[in-house]
């Protein structure tokens, strides 16, 4: 299988930008943390799925708690999460409050191991991209799909309003 790909035409008011093409990344489904069990559980685990999934559930939940903790978690060859936050400027010390936090956001970093291979220039190389288009399949609905728009910002998908890429042959 390869990466989907699909054309789009900038529309935001931009002079440098606007009306110019791009590829976009199309996303034929967001899998579940079931699904993700499933699919080792395919790739011949010695497990069974249930197995599979309860790993699975208490690494998310191990992961968050730790997170939640101060705690950075490391997965040796994927990378490192951890959380960070947001805040508004105090003109002072003794100003300064937890009110001020703005946002906590989860964040990862490739691990050193992989970022060679998660880097954008090495996924390029090592990923066989493919235009929605030449497979005889359609892209409907709206610009959610993630991808570089070109004139800068990205967005992403993953929730129940995903955008539908249809097959006609099926």
């Amino acid at each position: 299988m390869a990466l989907l790909t699909r054309l789009y035409q900038n529309t935001v008011n931009n002079e440098k930008t606007k009306g110019k093409f791009y590829r976009r990344a199309v996303h034929i489904a967001t899998l579940s943390l079931e699904d993700l069990g499933k699919h080792i559980v395919d790739h011949g685990s010695p497990y069974t799925e249930d197995i599979v999934q309860g790993v699975l559930k208490a690494f998310r939940n191990c992961l968050i708690e730790q997170l939640m903790e101060s705690k950075k978690v490391k997965i040796d060859g994927l990378g490192t999460f951890y959380l960070s936050v947001s805040s508004t400027a105090a003109e002072s010390a003794d100003e300064a409050t937890m009110d001020q936090i703005k946002n906590v956001r989860l964040r990862f970093l490739p691990d050193s191991s992989s970022r060679a291979m998660l880097d954008s220039v090495s996924l390029r190389k090592k990923v066989a991209l493919k235009d929605i288009a030449s497979l005889g399949m359609t892209y409907t609905g709206g610009e959610s799909d993630g991808g570089s728009t070109g004139g800068g910002g990205t967005s992403s998908g993953g929730n129940d309003n995903e955008p539908v890429v249809e097959n006609p042959g099926d």
